[in-house]
């Protein structure tokens, strides 16, 4: 397994914290914690710097954020914090990213002293701009209480838990209660429907694999399948990362779920910062009826088939290589987005670009038939530890005729390799695959119907 880069990076700048604060006489001395900082941190940071998250310190208190100042000044100027991945011209929903301004008004913070200010009359927070769900209709829980095993920081672990409806439902948005959750780094809930094909085959091998392991659930790096020569008929139906309470999916839309379902949890467990501990995570789902759908959607996968071989070669030792596929994704869809109907074309909501800890650009985009390209997501600097769906405030039209591209590009030079227990490994010709030190390259969109 791996060290989390987002934890080594963590460790360097704080390390930074022992030279000592710096000082600036041109510092506003009237910006103070509780009037003009509070607020920023309380709007963007807090999901996940509180007591008991996933970020390594608690920012919900004067007493927790000054000795911290400095710290917070540096990684806001960096822009790497709050952590948002997404380039290019497009707009997003629930984009956490700070103002030059607010950014401003941190360094001045920090400068001056990280003065506490008047507690008794703090500043107005920030709205929130994080995706929420509105109501949720059916929970599932991890069945039962799971303690990660892995002592290098990461344990991937899948769950195969019962649909519990008995008719016909859309999911229409998706949330996660984490139990533990200071070692609760993602989750994704996807579904296996019993009219799919092959799915009768699929049930019976996770359940097998779920059999075979010591414990609740089983091993799932990357995926649900568990291993990497067992490919299953599933559908995502949800994805979630630390500071994302939830999210509705876009309105009219929804993923159709039939009785006699079963839905894989797949949990990102991370232990870097707390000692392990039980976890019975649950998931959560907002449903209509299939009357209030106009726009039945999916989660379509993009990547190219030839990659599940050995056509997705990064060779040992190259500092940038990069794969790309291009094409009509529609017919590849077909047992991926269930009934949903994409003949005519379909509408582009958003997507999560996929790779694991080698990658460094990420991006998917839509050339229109004149040569047009309209970027959907670009991650220029991307981060395993920080995936999520990135929702766009337009929606984006696919026309027959059109093509959709996912572009990825790892490094694969001895210093970016991954630190395990042994030390850093040393680079080796890395192919498509689930394991740690395997790559992929997937654009998973969120799509509808016209």
């Amino acid at each position: 397994m791996r060290t989390s880069r987002t934890s080594l990076a963590v460790l360097g700048v704080t390390a930074a914290l022992l030279v000592g604060c710096s000082t600036d006489e041109g510092a506003d001395p009237g910006v103070t914690w509780h009037q003009d900082v509070r607020p920023i941190i309380e709007g963007r940071c807090v999901n996940c710097h509180t007591s008991g998250g996933i970020a390594p310190f608690d920012l919900t208190s004067y007493a927790g954020a000054k000795p911290v100042a400095e710290l917070i000044r540096k990684v806001t100027e960096e822009r790497t914090m709050p952590p948002w991945h997404a380039g290019g011209e497009q707009v997003y929903v629930g984009n956490p990213s700070l103002t030059d301004a607010q950014i401003a008004t941190i360094a001045a913070w920090a400068d001056g002293g990280a003065k506490e200010g008047d507690a008794s009359k703090p500043g107005e927070p920030l709205t929130a701009v994080g995706l929420t769900m509105s109501r949720s209709d059916v929970a599932l829980k991890v069945p039962e209480p799971y303690t990660p095993q892995y002592q290098t920081g990461d344990d991937y672990r899948c769950f195969l838990v019962d649909w519990p409806e008995k008719e016909e439902r859309f999911v229409t948005g998706f949330a996660v209660e984490p139990d533990n959750k200071g070692e609760v780094h993602h989750v994704a809930a996807f579904l296996l429907a019993p009219d799919a094909i092959g799915a009768a085959g699929a049930m019976s091998s996770l359940a097998e694999l779920d059999a075979k392991e010591a414990g609740p659930g089983y091993a799932c790096y990357g995926g649900p399948s568990g291993a990497a020569d067992l490919v299953v008929p599933i559908q995502q139906v949800g994805q979630w990362v630390p500071g994302q309470e939830g999210m509705d999916f876009p309105a009219g839309t929804g993923i159709r779920v039939p009785p006699g379902s079963k839905v894989v949890i797949q949990m990102h467990y991370n232990t870097d910062f707390v000692t392990p501990g039980p976890d019975q995570t649950q998931v959560k789902f907002k449903l209509d009826k299939p009357a209030d759908i106009s726009k039945p959607g999916a989660f379509a996968p993009w990547l190219k088939v030839a990659w599940l071989g050995d056509a997705m070669k990064i060779p040992a030792g190259e500092k940038s290589v990069t794969h790309e596929q291009s094409g009509d994704p529609r017919s590849f869809w077909k047992n991926f987005i269930g009934d949903v109907k994409v003949e005519n074309g379909f509408w582009v909501y958003g997507a999560l670009l996929h790779m694991h800890t080698l990658g460094v650009t990420a991006e998917t985009f839509i050339t229109r038939k004149d040569g047009t390209k309209v970027t959907i997501v670009r991650t220029p600097a991307y981060d395993f530890d920080w995936q999520r769906m990135y929702l766009l405030a337009e929606p984006i039209r696919f026309e027959p005729g059109d093509t959709l591209s996912v572009r990825c590009t790892w490094d694969n030079s001895p210093e970016n390799q991954i630190v395990t227990k042994d030390g850093r490994a040393a680079p080796a010709d890395v192919f498509w695959g689930e394991g740690s030190l395997e790559e992929m390259c997937v654009a998973n969109l969120y799509i509808s119907e016209l």
